[in-house]
């Protein structure tokens, strides 16, 4: 069941290692916690070995097991765990996932001391704060670990030839067409650039890549009572339909359909689109040299900005999301996975995570720290994505995203003309279909 809220492409080849960190003592006095990981790097034992170094030189009689799995398996391992009782101490699990296990009944509650230890909701974004419980429990499972938030990162040296200023191409909806109309087809460098790219079916980010445009709109994912799909409401239809419109309109190439964001992104760095909303990730790979696997040498490091969503009649929300860590309620040893977890959610921690793995610090001291604020590109990202927002913290929401992202997905396959002609009207029909399968999941689930 794919239902985390990251995903870059080369997590699915990951496989499930283990490796012992820390100088442990060989004495039977020991402690040991197994921790289970995703790997967000691609060196994930590696960067863990050292991101718990200084924490494993203050405890040398701790033994910490670091299990790293690939996101394609981890929720039939966790739900397992969390069904037999036989898990970690610590995991990590995908903000979208906290609310079904803590249902389950699995997870530890933080104390209101353990998270005044740590800064509270304050010092959190607040859409990642929102995920560590469910809407209609105020007890806290879990705490934020990084982010994950999306922007759009633009060719600036493509704006600059077609005279067109971003500010003034991202203001909203409208002015953002006009400009992708403009752009789309300039010659640059001696090939046709598109306006814009974006992913279809193929892709584990289509709800993600909705979202903010039907916030946006007014619209939501879930009806404010959180008990029926709001996916083909009046708001979601415009949305859906504006969002559809550039590929139905040749503004996003029919091959774009085809791939997934991770193949969007190469698009981005090799010159074949000139817009594309994704993470800040891309920042990491724009500032690595080539020799090292990024693309630091390419024509986009060097003309690239960062801009927020086009505003539609709502505002110019984003889609705000990432990783929280959260004890096992079977831990023997919850002492010592407390210490651990207020370590790995500390702004230092936090801070040297994000430098390894491109993602975002989900403490907001991290986040504006001015080691990474020296990058004025990372600046720029964070400047565009305070105003995040998360899904609603259900405990459906797993198998109701699946029911999303296979309908949603196949809905491309109208908009790329496979199956029927594209209209409006089309669209609201396969989006009433979607609904329907997911309120069945909704009933299901409580």
């Amino acid at each position: 069941m794919k239902t985390s809220s990251f995903k870059p492409s080369y997590l699915a080849s990951t496989l499930l290692l283990a490796t012992t960190l820390g100088m442990a003592s060989q004495s039977a006095m020991a402690t040991e916690l197994n921790i289970w990981i995703m790997s967000t790097t691609t060196q994930q034992q590696q960067d863990m070995k050292e991101l718990l170094r200084p924490y494993l030189a203050k405890n040398p009689n701790l033994r910490v097991n670091v299990t790293v799995l690939n996101w394609e398996s981890a929720w039939s391992k966790i739900t397992a765990a969390a069904a037999s009782g036989q898990g970690p101490d610590l995991l990590e699990l995908g903000t979208t996932w906290v609310a079904a296990i803590s249902s389950m009944g699995a997870l530890e509650p933080l104390s209101a001391q353990q998270q005044n230890e740590v800064g509270g909701a304050k010092a959190f974004f607040p859409a990642v704060w929102g995920s560590t419980h469910r809407y209609d429990d105020t007890k806290i499972y879990a705490l934020p670990w990084y982010a994950d938030a999306r922007a759009a990162f633009y060719r600036t040296d493509v704006f600059k030839k077609a005279g067109i200023n971003p500010k003034d191409a991202f203001t909203n909806w409208g002015s953002f067409k006009q400009a992708m109309q403009k752009i789309n087809g300039q010659m640059v460098d001696g090939k046709k650039i598109a306006a814009l790219g974006y992913p279809g079916k193929n892709d584990w980010n289509v709800v993600h890549n909705l979202a903010p445009w039907i916030w946006n709109a007014g619209g939501d994912l879930l009806t404010a009572d959180k008990k029926h799909s709001a996916i083909n409401s009046p708001e979601a239809l415009q949305a859906i339909t504006y969002y559809t419109s550039f590929a139905a309109e040749g503004l996003v190439p029919s091959s774009a359909l085809e791939k997934d964001s991770s193949q969007i992104e190469s698009g981005f760095f090799n010159g074949q689109y000139a817009v594309i909303f994704t993470g800040s990730w891309i920042l990491r790979q724009l500032n690595t040299p080539k020799a090292k696997g990024g693309q630091m040498d390419s024509v986009a490091a060097h003309n690239f900005g960062v801009e927020s969503y086009p505003a539609g009649l709502k505002g110019n929300q984003t889609f705000f999301s990432g990783s929280d860590l959260a004890i096992m309620k079977s831990s023997k040893n919850k002492d010592e996975a407390w210490k651990l977890l207020s370590f790995m959610t500390s702004r230092e921690a936090e801070v040297n995570y994000s430098k390894m793995s491109g993602m975002l610090p989900a403490r907001q001291d991290a986040a504006n720290d001015p080691t990474l604020m020296a990058d004025p590109h990372y600046a720029e990202f964070i400047a565009q994505v305070k105003n995040g927002r998360h899904y609603p913290s259900v405990a459906g929401w797993g198998p109701l995203e699946s029911v999303y992202l296979k309908n949603i997905g196949n809905m491309f396959d109208i908009v790329a003309g496979v199956k029927g002609k594209y209209t409006p009207q089309a669209i609201k029909q396969a989006l009433d279909v979607t609904a329907n399968e997911a309120n069945d999941v909704l009933d299901e689930s409580r």
